[in-house]
């Protein structure tokens, strides 16, 4: 498929995962957009909780003397008023980086910025009586790019050659 030929996938996210530690770097994996897709190194996503139209995404270009920067900004919505209100909040504000599940069988990871992470997403929270709301932003050199994994069969058999 070339860059400019229609695009026949329209997914939707149905999924989120969120990242505490490790690292995810640019993937190696030829003829998968090497710079702007990625590897996870010792990073471990814990899947959340996310109910119908709770979360959002979006991706905004500026250009800058020293060339194009994107902002990448995710939106969770969750209930704040369990038991565990006061520790899911506090544990919002640690994420490194958040996978996006999408319909398609793809995940779109948002934190890497550069080659590697230099600088955690900003992460704000805003709550009331009923929903919380935690929005993590980034800003990057490259627009967001997909993550490898063994569920995806596209690159699958390309990961144990580029790891050995």
């Amino acid at each position: 498929m070339g860059l400019l030929d229609r695009v026949n996938v329209n997914p939707n996210i149905c999924g989120v995962e969120l990242a505490f530690y490790g690292q995810v770097t640019a993937a190696n994996i030829p003829e998968w957009q090497q710079f702007f897709n990625s590897m996870m190194i010792d990073t471990d996503f814990t899947k959340t909780y996310i109910g119908l139209g709770s979360v959002s995404f979006g991706e905004e270009s500026a250009d800058t003397p020293a060339g194009p920067t994107y902002k990448q900004s995710i939106t969770i919505r969750f209930p704040s008023t369990d038991g565990n209100r006061s520790e899911r909040i506090a544990l919002m504000k640690k994420v490194k980086f958040i996978k996006l599940k999408l319909s398609s069988g793809r995940d779109l990871v948002i934190g890497r910025n550069d080659y590697k992470q230099n600088a955690r997403p900003k992460i704000k929270i805003e709550t009331n009586i009923k929903i919380a709301e935690a929005k993590f932003e980034t800003v990057s050199i490259f627009p967001s790019g997909f993550v490898a994994s063994p569920l995806n069969s596209e690159i699958y058999p390309l990961i144990p050659v580029i790891l050995n």
